[in-house]
């Protein structure tokens, strides 16, 4: 067998698998393998730690307890969503229907458009942390239309599309609209998160069983 017939068929043992069962889980989705829930959790701990560590030593304006305690949900929740909404798991449990038994809170979180309406991060983080209010407003207007973008594409065409809008965020907010001294990672984290990571539907594979 040639190595191409050996890659192809390796391919081919990979499992899609859109069922799930287990306790509601809405940061690595429910179901998730014990490798997706370290690579989940465990990539949030290690990021929460080094952004607030970058924090600390480019002396940004966090002064008092309660900027930490903002800065470290932030960098948890989104640094580490970054990392969970691109699991197999992830994709598996947003973009399959809400089952009976989940309630009104995980079938808004279903609804891309929805649960993206409702980060309204860049402006609490700005106006908690130091930033520039009126930039976050606007970064939150462009995330919206990002999202909405992405979703109207065809599904074959949404994860270059999505890579193009942040990347070309990152550029913008790096040269012309940035959030605030400390909060350079806030947006490219953001937008890697809602853009490529949740608004990107992708056929969620299994672990393999051989």
């Amino acid at each position: 067998m040639s190595t191409l017939d050996q890659s192809y068929s390796k391919q081919e043992r990979a499992q899609i698998q859109w069922n799930y069962t287990g306790p509601t889980d809405a940061l690595v989705g429910s179901g998730a393998s014990s490798a997706e829930r370290l690579m989940g959790y465990g990539g949030a701990a290690l990021l929460t730690v080094l952004l607030t560590c970058f924090a600390y030593l480019n002396d940004a304006p966090v002064t008092t307890w309660w900027q930490w305690a903002v800065l470290v949900f932030f960098a948890y929740d989104i640094g580490g969503g970054a990392v969970a909404n691109m699991l197999n798991s992830c994709k598996r449990f947003y973009h399959s229907p809400p089952k009976p038994a989940e309630g009104r809170i995980v079938r808004a979180a279903k609804d891309v458009r929805v649960f993206t309406a409702i980060h309204i991060h860049p402006i609490v983080a700005a106006a908690l942390l130091g930033g520039s209010v009126a930039n976050a407003v606007i970064w939150y207007v462009l995330l919206q239309l990002a999202v909405w973008t992405v979703l109207l594409a065809p599904l074959y065409l949404r994860r270059p599309l999505a890579t193009l809008l942040t990347i070309s965020a990152l550029i913008v907010e790096s040269n012309l609209l940035p959030l605030g001294p400390g909060l350079e990672w806030f947006l490219p984290c953001l937008f890697i998160k809602m853009v490529m990571g949740h608004a990107v539907q992708e056929e969620p594979y299994a672990p393999s069983s051989t």
